[in-house]
């Protein structure tokens, strides 16, 4: 499904729980942890949530979207623009983040 050594992870939403979607991640995804893997309510761990949301949030809502269409077009062309770099330094927080929650007794670290 990609061309590259990625891996799949999801957040703890009901809709990503299910068994039918973890079922269908695991039969068509090179790389995928599962929800068994992935501690619960944790957005601290997660690259997306700690960095990529809030670029991409910030880089869509330069303008107003008046339409579905014209809001999933900007995140998609936000997506689009985001740079190796940035990617890198979301993923490069993901061990300090790991090290904090665990000083913390795993609460959360925000």
């Amino acid at each position: 499904m990609t061309d590259g050594p990625y891996l799949y992870q999801q957040d703890g939403a009901p809709a990503h729980t299910s068994n039918l979607v973890q079922n269908w991640c695991l039969e068509n995804l090179d790389m995928f942890w599962s929800k068994e893997f992935w501690p619960p309510s944790s957005p601290d761990l997660n690259p997306c949530d700690n960095y990529l949301l809030g670029v991409l949030e910030r880089d869509t809502n330069k303008r107003a979207h008046n339409t579905v269409d014209s809001l999933k077009a900007a995140i998609i062309q936000a997506v689009a623009n985001l740079s190796r770099e940035q990617v890198a330094h979301a993923v490069g927080r993901f061990r300090h983040c790991v090290e904090a929650v665990i000083v913390k007794g795993g609460s959360w670290i925000e």
